[in-house]
């Protein structure tokens, strides 16, 4: 249970995170490619959440209170 709890938190993570980069990037951009869009905000999204986003929520950092280790 605690994996699909994480996993949750990830996606509350990931999924306005895409929102607001697609549509950010179709406003700057909306004559490009699909693919081109999809590579844009994969290539700034994966790095945010491998070496930011990820690390903070494995610290404990959004822990609950009273949630001990």
């Amino acid at each position: 249970m605690p994996n699909l709890v994480f996993a949750l938190k990830v996606w509350l993570c990931v999924w306005p995170l895409v929102t607001l980069l697609t549509a950010g990037l179709r406003s700057l951009a909306w004559e490009l490619p699909l693919i081109v869009q999809a590579m844009a905000v994969s290539g700034i999204l994966v790095p945010l959440m491998v070496y930011v986003i990820i690390p903070y929520l494995r610290s404990g950092a959004v822990r609950p209170k009273g949630d001990n280790p």
